[in-house]
């Protein structure tokens, strides 16, 4: 156990609540609860989480609003991973979770090694902003910001074709190819170590290798939302390095 991560809980059942946080307090006592939407956006304004799991029905905001908010503003906790918990298996809650910005799904009742799994997929030790991209190109650059600048660039050049490839592929149910050019993108997050993408890369690798194209799709919506920050925000990351701002 450690206190090296945290995680924000949201349900409007106590017991629900109490029973997710003992699970959850076997990777980390760092734990904060919220009884409702509304509670649980007021302290998502405040700090920021490693993990947030949100009640998808719940009252004042439900946990759809509260990651619509998430992901159409700016908070602290816009990139953090964000969990659906609900009661409802169907396809049309899991779809509209995924419209609504989260990153997966979990169904009650919940078990442990899937808490497990999913952790070691979501958790992150470092906040994700401009500077951590900026900081882990140049380390792959040796420190040499006018090469870290140029690999940047040839990068966001990349990135959008990528995302239309794989979407396109998706939406044609077509996984083999979209397999393809997702090992492409594999490739090219893995030089510029962005472990952040690199975890959400895999896991719809993994999808994609078993044909699963709903999961497939599930995986690549999450992908979306960070290479999409990361092309909205470019000239930030630009900026860190041509200003200095990122020491290694």
């Amino acid at each position: 156990m450690t206190n090296d991560f945290s995680i924000l809980i949201a349900d409007d059942n106590e017991i629900n609540l109490w029973l997710l946080r003992e699970q959850l307090e076997h990777w980390t006592m760092n734990i904060t609860l919220a009884k409702d939407g509304r509670e649980a956006w007021q302290l998502l304004q405040q700090q920021r989480y490693d993990v947030i799991f949100l009640d998808v029905n719940m009252p004042f905001l439900s946990g759809f609003d509260v990651a619509e908010n998430l992901r159409g503003t700016e908070n602290y906790n816009r990139q953090t991973p964000t969990i659906a918990v609900t009661a409802h298996a169907q396809n049309q809650q899991k779809e509209r979770a995924i419209e609504a910005g989260f990153n997966e799904c979990l169904v009650k009742p919940i078990r442990l090694y899937q808490l497990e799994q999913l952790l070691a997929r979501w958790r992150q030790h470092d906040a994700v902003d401009a500077k951590y991209y900026a900081g882990q190109i140049l380390r792959k650059a040796q420190h040499n910001r006018q090469l870290s600048q140029s690999l940047m660039v040839k990068l966001f050049a990349q990135l959008p074709g990528l995302i239309v490839d794989i979407e396109q592929a998706l939406d044609s149910r077509l996984p083999q190819q979209a397999w393809e050019f997702n090992h492409k993108l594999h490739g090219t997050i893995c030089f510029y170590d962005f472990a952040d993408c690199l975890a959400v890369v895999e896991s719809l690798q993994t999808a994609l290798e078993q044909a699963d194209v709903e999961l497939a799709r599930w995986h690549f919506s999450a992908l979306k939302i960070k290479l999409n920050w990361l092309l909205d925000n470019q000239d930030q990351v630009l900026r860190c390095l041509a200003e200095d701002d990122v020491k290694l």
